[in-house]
């Protein structure tokens, strides 16, 4: 009986396989492929003229053969729209995506639209416009009852079978259109109740991109994934990138049925049967995530720093997952979809009253992406690989999101790296291929003032992300300081900085005293021997202290000295000392009884040493 039943678990995945292609009974309400990676960090390419997509790819993921150090990207979106490949041929960026997996990058996303103007719908559901979408999408999608001749009527499904036939080795997710919720009304965003809103009212088409019902794009999505799972069943399809939870709604609570979205016979399964991955974009400096109304003043009151906008991303996320659940993808009665976010970034200069620096767009990347990999996302595609040319008068954010500054002018590999792209690379190096542990992050006992986790190698060995969160509008200015519990036996650290990728420079530190700040930094077990210079050495006792401790230090050469008592949030609570001192042995009593229980730093530091002790006040 055992023997039986290892037999039938083998051949249960073969079966599944058998029934799509057979029956077609298998959907995404029955089966979503596991992903066994670790989010990658990614880019969209963009257009540069004078630049070629392959040397895009290169500074992007980096080519060591032509001296490019890259910024750390490890997965790419291209587009394949039915225009292009029908004007210079199917094959005709074979070569370029030969080159981008030779390149090492991998798990691609790439969006399908874009019909040619003989193979767009002409119908005009709004009266200004006609679809977007490809025309003669509800004639059948193949030939036979067998699946394995295309109808070449169905000009979205000929178009699809022929770009996903060829480019299957290099494609890891299938989006389905680019932002097809793009809207042009605030619909989008109105609550339950309100006049036109997407969570009661189906999307007018006059109000968003695509131009159509929105029964029609679940067709393409159906269309697509049966398409796509035929040739590649381990590949996934992706709904995306969406910006409003309220459209994908629409989509689950809808079928493909022409007639309303209505359950028959003939259209009995609603679109959340017909995708594996819920792709969307987040641009936290304009989508409310940075702002609060205060009905008190009667106006916004801001929040632009890094961690608030970190929080919108995944506040979206959370939002999206919400609808997923409420339609019963939770892993119980539906396989629970991926996630992937396809376009993310803020400017590094603030237009109007948006948010906007070098540091906090350098800060938002870095702790994104720390974040999707803490959330299993499955890449992060930042927009764009480089800023767009700006003009003297130019007040768009957009032209401000990049890796790189503008390449208008500028020559392949002459190009200047932004600091967010610095930061990128040295998250993306360090922590590729590592995975979030959220018990060992639990162990930590991370305060309140601090964010990060731990990520676990493929060794064994960890490494930690930390930084403190900051708080204060419009700045990434904020200290703490953090010990390791002494549960994880650690005496000292690896302190590698957001620069450490162009730089490759480490310090030691005591595992008691890590100072941080508003930028991310990577910690990591030392196995150095602690080595104190005799001419610098400090004791503190008692310790705990109740209503006074005594400071004992030993200078060997003359110098400056300062002593400072620090909180355990970075901030400076009074000075100890500030004088220049001859060599000697000296003692400094301080009173503790003002102080709140709690822990506290003795920093002292020399004009060429620095030492820290913990202390606690009980």
């Amino acid at each position: 009986m055992l023997i039986l039943m290892k037999c039938y678990a083998f051949l249960f995945p073969i079966l599944l396989l058998f029934s799509f292609f057979v029956e077609a009974q298998q959907t995404a309400n029955t089966y979503v492929p596991p992903y066994q990676g670790s989010c990658l960090a990614g880019s969209n390419l963009g257009y540069y003229e004078g630049w070629q997509d392959e040397q895009l790819a290169e500074i992007a993921h980096g080519n060591p053969a032509k001296g490019v150090d890259g910024v750390g990207v490890k997965s790419i979106r291209p587009t394949l729209p039915e225009h292009f490949l029908e004007q210079w041929g199917y094959n005709i960026r074979i070569d370029a995506f030969k080159f981008y997996k030779e390149l090492g990058l991998r798990d691609l996303v790439c969006f399908v639209q874009g019909p040619t103007e003989s193979h767009r719908e002409t119908e005009k559901y709004c009266t200004s416009d006609p679809s977007h979408l490809f025309a003669n999408i509800y004639e059948p999608i193949w030939k036979d009852t067998n699946r394995q001749v295309i109808n070449e009527e169905n000009y979205f499904a000929a178009y699809l079978y022929k770009t996903v036939s060829k480019y299957k080795d290099y494609i890891k997710v299938w989006e389905i259109w680019n932002e097809p919720d793009f809207s042009y009304t605030a619909n989008s965003l109105k609550k339950r109740g309100e006049v036109g809103n997407w969570w009661e009212n189906n999307p007018s088409p006059c109000d968003y991109k695509l131009k159509a019902p929105i029964f029609h794009y679940i067709r393409t999505l159906k269309i697509s994934y049966e398409i796509i799972k035929s040739i590649d069943p381990d590949a996934f399809v992706a709904v995306g990138g969406l910006g409003y939870p309220s459209f994908l709604d629409a989509i689950l609570r809808n079928t493909d049925n022409p007639d309303g979205g209505k359950v028959t016979n003939d259209f009995p399964l609603k679109g959340g049967a017909y995708f594996d991955v819920l792709s969307y974009h987040s641009y936290p400096h304009i989508d409310g995530s940075v702002r609060a109304w205060n009905t008190a003043k009667a106006d916004f009151e801001y929040f632009r720093h890094s961690d608030r906008a970190v929080r919108g991303v995944f506040n979206l996320q959370d939002q999206f997952e919400s609808v997923l659940i409420k339609h019963k993808y939770d892993g119980d009665n539906y396989p629970k979809k991926h996630f992937l976010i396809t376009e993310i970034n803020i400017p590094r200069v603030a237009i109007d009253e948006n948010m906007g620096s070098l540091v906090s767009q350098r800060n938002f990347l870095m702790k994104s992406l720390i974040g999707c990999k803490e959330r299993n996302v499955l890449s992060m595609h930042v927009f764009n690989i480089a800023e767009a040319p700006a003009s003297e008068n130019n007040n768009n954010s957009f032209s401000y999101m990049g890796l790189y500054r503008s390449l208008k002018n500028v020559k392949p590999y002459q190009q200047s790296i932004n600091s967010s792209g610095e930061g990128y690379r040295t998250t993306s190096i360090l922590l590729d291929s590592t995975f979030f542990d959220e018990v060992k992050t639990k162990a930590m006992n991370l305060p309140l003032n601090i964010r990060g986790g731990a990520f676990r190698k493929s060794s064994g060995e960890y490494i930690y992300a930390l930084w403190a969160a900051t708080r204060t509008d419009k700045s990434e200015d904020v200290q703490a300081l953090y010990s390791f519990p002494k549960e994880f036996d650690y005496d000292l650290v690896s302190i590698k900085d957001w620069d450490f990728a162009k730089t490759n420079l480490e310090s030691l530190v005591f595992s008691d005293a890590v100072e941080l700040s508003g930028t991310p930094i990577f910690i990591e077990k030392s196995d150095e021997e602690i080595v104190i210079p005799k001419y610098l050495e400090m004791t503190v006792a008692p310790n705990p202290m109740i209503d006074s401790t005594v400071i004992e230090y030993y200078i060997q050469r003359e110098t400056n000295v300062s002593i400072l008592l620090i909180s355990s949030k970075g901030q400076v609570v009074f000075e100890i000392l500030n004088q220049r001192l001859t060599p000697g042995k000296y003692q400094k009593s301080i009173s503790t009884l003002n102080l709140q229980r709690g822990v506290y730093f003795v920093k002292l530091q020399t004009d060429t040493q620095l030492l820290t002790k913990k202390i606690v006040r009980n």
